[in-house]
């Protein structure tokens, strides 16, 4: 399933300030989605949660930044609108699901370091579990997709499913990582979800850091031993 990527365009005072960026405009979106606001002023980052539990979620401003200095967001799939002030395209605001960086940005000396024992190059996301490295040759261009392998190899080789239940939950958040429908224990749409070997789904509409804590947690479950490795590392 592809990211859930929306791009909408707002009108901006053209004299604001960096600190007055706009919120974004939309919030028919599900929570933990992110928007990155790009305009005259410069960008910003947000995300719209929860401030508490018992309240209905809002845009929170994450992270503000000059030009060209945001992360990249791979986009597989984009709808663009855009709203003019007079003649001039004013903002631009960018949703996803997930605004990790799959683009590679390193030198072929870089990619160098990660070379296995095979000699294939590994220029990209992959993971060594008990000397077993997946994927086996080459590298995933994108978190997700070496989530997913790394999780059905798991299940089919040790067994996950039985150290686990469903919805398989975590204590420091409210969504689950794995559960039998699209959707976490609440009810709410598991938005970015990924149909595992046993048919259950895999919840990967994470940042990188989310991914790596997640991965990391269920390979803990099977008592393997599990490294990150190539772009996990940076």
């Amino acid at each position: 399933m592809h990211e859930s990527i929306y791009m909408h365009a707002q009108t901006c005072n053209t004299y604001m300030s960096m600190s007055e960026i706009p919120e974004p405009e939309l919030t028919d979106v599900s929570v933990g989605q992110y928007a990155h606001v790009i305009c005259e002023q410069g960008e910003a980052l947000y995300q719209y949660e929860r401030p508490v539990d018992w309240q209905g979620p809002e845009w929170q401003l994450k992270q503000k930044f000059e030009h060209g200095e945001a992360p990249p967001i791979n986009f597989e799939q984009a709808r663009l609108s855009r709203r003019y002030n007079n003649s001039t395209l004013a903002v631009v605001t960018q949703y996803a699901t997930d605004i990790s960086s799959d683009r590679d940005t390193r030198s072929s000396s870089d990619s160098d370091k990660d070379d296995p024992s095979d000699g294939q190059s590994r220029n990209g996301y992959w993971t060594e579990i008990s000397g077993t490295c997946i994927p086996e040759t080459g590298a995933h261009h994108q978190q997700k997709d070496n989530m997913v392998a790394v999780v059905n190899h798991l299940i089919e080789q040790h067994n996950l499913l039985d150290h686990i239940e469903l919805p398989c939950t975590h204590t420091w958040t409210r969504n689950c990582s794995i559960n039998e429908v699209a959707e976490h224990p609440d009810g709410r749409e598991m938005n970015g979800a990924e149909e595992l070997v046993s048919g259950d789904y895999l919840f990967t509409a994470l940042n990188k850091k989310d991914k790596h804590d997640r991965i990391k947690n269920l390979a803990n479950r099977t008592d393997v031993e599990m490294t990150l490795r190539g772009k996990w590392q940076e």
